[in-house]
C-alpha cells in the first residue's frame, strides 16, 4: 500500500509558486516576464532610477557594508537559470536539455545573486527540474514532478561533497508529500545545507470562498518539512492584504517582500518584478540571498545558528510566530550585525535582546510628573520673593532721602 501511494504521489504534478495575477499593465514594458518575448515585444531595460523595494524593506544596502555574499554558494532548483551579467552559473543536469521555456528560475536567481540581488557576490548552481509551469505537451515540454525534484536535491547532495553548497532555494510547491523528496531534503539538512522553500500562494481557482482566508494549515512541500526555512510573502505596503495572495501555513518561518525586486528575464534584459505580484517565489529568493550573506559573514556557524540569527532579528520577532509571516519580515542588516551567540542547536539565551533597525519600537510614553504643579508654584513664589527683595534694595535709598 505504501509503495503504491509513493508511486501515485510521484505522478502528482507540482507547481511553480508564481503570482496569482499576471504582470500588471502598469508595470508595462519594464516588468519581468516568465516567458521569452518575441522581438516585437521585447521589454526595455529598467533604468537606474528604479527602486529595489525588497532590498529597501530588508535593509540590504546597509548589510552590503558588511558583506555581499562572497564565498557563499546558492543552488537554485527551478526552471533553469539563463543569462545573468557577470555570473558563471554552474549547470547541473538531471535529464533536461534544450532552450529554456520559462524565465521563473532566471528571475529567482537574479533576485538572489544577480547584479541587483541580495547577495550579488555569491556563486550560483542551477538544477533544472521542469520546462514550464503549464507545459506545452505537443512541444515535448514537461512540468515539475516530484521524482524530478527529488533527483535534483539528491544531485546537489552529491555536488556538495566536492563543491560545498550553503543554501538551496526551492521556489516550488508539491501538493502532497513524497517520501523521496523528504529523504533528499533531510540528507541536505544533515549535510548542514540551509534549505529555503516558498510557503505557498493562494490558488484562485480553489473552491474555498474568499481567497486565503480559510482557517487551518496549508499543505505545501518541501516548505512543510522539519528544518526547512519556509518563506511567506508580504506586500510593498501595509495596504496590501496578503491574505488575498498567501496561504496561511503553520510552518512559516519568516516572510519577505514578494514583489518589486530587480532581476533579469529570459531575453537577458534587466527588469522589475511588478510590485503587484505578491508571490512567495520571489520572497523565498530574497531570504535565500540573506542566508547567503549570513553564511559568508559567519562561516563557522552551522545552519541552525544561521537560521536563529535570521528569525531572532526579523521584524516583529518579539511576537509569537503566525501562519502568515512566521517570526516576521527578514532584516538583513540586523541579522548580520547584532551581537548574538546562538548555540549549536540554534537556541539563544532569552536574555539576549535585539533592537531592529527596520522595526524600531516607538519611544516609551513620558512618565507623568506628580510634583509638577508644586514645583511650578515654588518657582513662581521664588521669582516673586526675588522681585520683592530687589525692589527693597532699590527703594531703600529713596526712603532714606525722604527721612533725611
Amino acid at each position: 500500500m505504501a509503495a503504491r501511494l509513493a508511486g501515485a504521489l510521484a505522478l502528482v504534478p507540482a507547481v511553480l509558486l508564481s503570482p496569482v495575477t499576471p504582470p500588471a499593465a502598469a508595470a508595462g514594458e519594464d516588468a519581468c516576464s516568465r516567458d521569452i518575448l518575441p522581438d516585437t515585444e521585447r521589454t526595455r531595460d529598467v533604468g537606474d532610477g528604479v527602486r529595489n523595494l525588497p532590498l529597501e524593506r530588508m535593509n540590504v544596502p546597509l548589510a552590503h557594508r558588511v558583506t555581499k555574499g562572497a564565498g557563499s554558494t546558492v543552488a537554485v532548483v527551478d526552471s533553469g537559470v539563463g543569462f545573468l551579467p557577470g555570473k558563471q552559473v554552474r549547470q547541473e543536469q538531471i535529464g533536461f536539455a534544450g532552450p529554456f521555456a520559462s524565465g521563473h528560475g532566471t528571475i529567482v536567481a537574479g533576485l538572489i545573486a544577480g547584479p541587483d540581488g541580495v547577495a550579488p557576490d555569491a556563486r550560483l548552481i542551477s538544477v533544472r527540474v521542469l520546462d514550464k509551469d503549464s507545459p506545452d505537451l505537443q512541444q515535448g515540454q514537461r512540468g515539475l514532478r516530484s521524482e524530478n525534484l527529488a533527483a535534483a536535491l539528491e544531485r546537489l547532495a552529491q555536488v556538495h561533497a566536492s563543491d560545498p553548497i550553503d543554501v538551496v532555494n526551492v521556489s516550488l510547491a508539491l501538493p502532497a508529500n513524497d517520501t523521496r523528496v523528504e529523504a533528499a531534503v533531510k540528507r541536505l539538512l544533515d549535510l548542514d545545507v540551509v534549505v529555503v522553500a516558498a510557503a505557498g500562494n493562494v490558488d484562485p481557482e480553489a473552491p474555498q470562498g474568499p481567497r486565503g482566508r480559510v482557517g487551518g494549515d496549508a499543505v505545501v512541500f518541501p516548505a512543510d518539512y522539519p528544518g526547512v526555512v519556509a518563506v511567506s510573502a508580504v506586500g510593498p505596503s501595509p495596504a496590501v492584504d496578503v491574505r488575498d495572495y498567501v496561504v496561511p501555513n503553520a510552518e512559516t518561518t519568516v516572510a519577505a517582500p514578494g514583489g518589486g525586486g530587480l532581476s533579469y528575464n529570459l531575453n537577458g534584459q534587466r527588469c522589475q518584478v511588478p510590485t503587484t505580484e505578491v508571490a512567495t517565489s520571489w520572497a523565498a529568493a530574497s531570504v535565500s540571498g540573506v542566508v547567503a550573506l549570513l553564511r559568508a559573514r559567519f562561516p563557522d556557524e552551522n545552519r541552525k545558528q544561521v537560521v536563529a540569527r535570521l528569525t531572532r532579528t526579523a521584524e516583529g520577532s518579539e511576537l509569537a510566530p503566525n501562519p502568515w509571516t512566521g517570526a516576521g519580515v527578514v532584516q538583513a542588516a540586523d541579522a548580520l550585525t547584532h551581537e548574538l551567540s546562538p548555540k549549536g542547536n540554534g537556541t539563544l539565551r532569552r536574555t539576549e535582546t535585539v533592537e531592529r533597525t527596520g522595526a524600531q519600537a516607538p519611544p516609551p510614553p513620558d512618565r507623568p510628573d506628580v510634583f509638577g504643579p508644586s514645583r511650578t508654584m515654588l518657582l513662581w513664589f521664588g521669582l516673586l520673593a526675588g522681585a520683592l527683595v530687589a525692589l527693597a534694595f532699590v527703594a531703600r535709598p529713596l526712603l532714606r532721602r525722604r527721612s533725611g
